[in-house]
């Protein structure tokens, strides 16, 4: 409600008139409209102007929105207001007018209301086009994802109150990166445009098709059986490879792979609907372009899918409420295996109950999902503390190739290593052997920026893969680690034992240090120390503990 004050209510008057608003004063009463100031409105709305009444204003209203106005108007009470968007027509065009209306003064029939009104069709076309974008692809007017799945979980839940089935299939298109390559983006998104206008050509009423990824569109298809789906879907397929997409660079012959799912016998959710038919276009895209598959149902499949999923959740709900703890894993020295030389943190998750999970079980989802990245800066984080906390210890942290490039971490390892640089050169950060030889160059600059701050470097799993030997100069390394496949067998394999002396030898010319992994007894200790090997890693000279950072803090806060 409008305070009934001359002045406050003027001052509003003027400010929403400087704002952009048509304001005037409707006496219900006799039904008169007084208009203040309506310099906003456009002159295709000039007319507006002439309606003198409310009744009058009312009339250009549409039906639906003029009643709203109306209803509102019947149950009026001093503290309501009014405020909705009224389509006007004018001279055969559309036009949209914002109106509220509030309550300045007066009881029942002789209410008096200030009303605004602004022309807001520049606005609700930019509504509507958002709306527009929700559901349908720019580029193609095919659905959106999203759309597509809304779609996709309707047609389930009618086949499971219908008894019926329909099927899901996704077409993606052979070697669009080879088009946009030789053509360019612009031609890439006409033959894109035009296999989806294809492909719609050949739906039926109440099916539909939506642009799922860049090149690769969905399509429900409410056949009666899975044999006459594949038909159809070979038509299409077929449609699209033997006549050319013309462009405006010319014509372009394309293929479409194709994976298809029946639902809902082999999937009840649109998530499971998704990811069958991914896998069915996997299997088709490797068969050969313009494959085609059928999702066959794998029960360990979807189980392991399930319990990836919990996973994830039990992930999020770890990092989110501090649940990821370190466990220490002793490197001793090869010649005195009582001295520990420095630890490894290991990372270990802590379930609801209290239960220790190892990383072997959620690193793999989290490295696919993306959380490796965020264990990774726990890991950090925790390793600094219990650092700050005993200035006689050296831990080594495993750093993930998906982290050496997140700015999260990197700002997290600068602002840790500025606040205790002694800490930081106790500090000793292990990089895999495959990120450090297929991003050789950028490896160079990231490790220097370690050096720089203090930290030692160590190459882990050194021989499991891509073993490199010109690397050991250009990366500047501290630590090498030899792969345990190595050391395992290390007793009765003269391979091994030539692999492992080798090794030395040139770690040794280089000044790095050398840790054999997953020694397991006491023969392979000595022989390796014998061969040169300067630390121990394995289970026989101490398994990984977990680390209590309760009385860690507790001791630093009692100091």
């Amino acid at each position: 409600m409008i305070p009934n004050d001359a002045l406050t209510v003027t001052a509003m008057i003027d400010a929403l008139a400087r704002a952009g608003d048509a304001v005037f004063v409707w006496d219900r009463g006799d039904d008169s409209i007084k208009w203040l100031d309506r310099s906003v409105l456009d002159r295709t709305l000039a007319s507006l102007g002439e309606c003198m009444t409310g009744d009058a204003l009312a009339a250009r209203y549409c039906d639906d929105h003029e009643q709203r106005r109306r209803n509102w108007l019947d149950r009026l009470r001093p503290v309501s207001g009014f405020v909705a968007v009224h389509r006007v027509e004018d001279g055969g065009v559309d036009h949209w007018i914002e109106e509220r209306l509030v309550r300045i003064s007066g009881e029942g029939q002789s209410v008096v209301c200030l009303g605004f009104m602004r022309n807001v069709t520049e606005w609700q076309a930019y509504q509507e086009r958002l709306t527009y974008l929700a559901c349908f692809d720019e580029l193609t007017g095919h659905f959106t994802r999203a759309r597509l799945r809304t779609v996709l979980a309707q047609s389930l839940v009618s086949a499971f109150a219908e008894n019926n089935s329909f099927s899901f299939a996704l077409i993606g298109l052979d070697n669009m990166a080879g088009v946009n390559h030789a053509f360019g983006y612009d031609i890439a998104d006409e033959v894109l445009t035009g296999v989806g206008r294809r492909i719609s050509d050949r739906l039926l009423d109440g099916e539909a098709i939506g642009r799922v990824a860049s090149s690769k569109f969905g399509v429900i298809l409410n056949a009666g059986s899975p044999a006459e789906s594949m038909t159809r879907l070979r038509m299409i397929q077929t449609a699209i490879r033997d006549e050319f997409i013309l462009t405006g660079s010319g014509p372009v012959a394309v293929t479409v792979s194709i994976g298809m799912v029946d639902l809902p016998s082999q999937a009840r959710t649109t998530q499971d609907a998704l990811a069958a038919a991914e896998d069915a276009l996997t299997v088709a895209k490797d068969t050969a372009p313009g494959g085609f598959a059928l999702h066959e149902p794998d029960d360990r499949e979807a189980e392991t899918r399930r319990a990836n999923i919990v996973m994830a959740e039990e992930l999020s709900a770890a990092l989110r409420e501090e649940r990821i703890c370190l466990a220490f894993q002793p490197i001793v020295n090869a010649a005195k295996t009582d001295d520990v030389v420095f630890y490894e943190c290991l990372a270990r998750m802590v379930d609801r109950t209290g239960e220790l999970i190892p990383a072997a079980k959620f690193m793999p989802v989290a490295e696919q999902l993306g959380f490796v990245r965020l264990i990774d800066q726990r890991v950090l984080e925790l390793a600094f503390e219990v650092l700050s906390s005993d200035a006689s210890l050296h831990l080594s942290i495993n750093l993930s190739p998906q982290t050496m490039n997140d700015v999260g971490w990197g700002r997290s390892f600068d602002r840790l290593t500025m606040a205790d640089p002694e800490a930081a050169k106790r500090l000793i950060i292990e990089i895999t052997e495959s990120y450090a030889i297929h991003d050789a160059r950028h490896a160079v600059e990231r490790l220097t920026e370690f050096t720089d701050r203090g930290c030692a470097v160590a190459l882990d799993d050194f021989g499991a893969g891509y073993t490199s030997f010109k690397y050991f100069k250009t990366l500047n390394l501290n630590i090498v680690k030899i792969d345990g496949s190595y050391i395992r067998d290390v007793v009765d394999s003269p391979d091994n034992q030539l692999f492992v002396r080798s090794l030395t030898q040139l770690a040794r010319h280089y000044g790095m240090t050398v840790v054999a992994e997953m020694v397991e007894n006491e023969e392979a200790g000595a022989l390796l120390n014998d061969m040169g090997v300067d630390c121990l890693q394995g289970n026989f000279y101490g398994a990984a503990e977990v680390v209590d950072l309760r009385a860690i803090r507790a001791e630093r806060d009692s100091a």
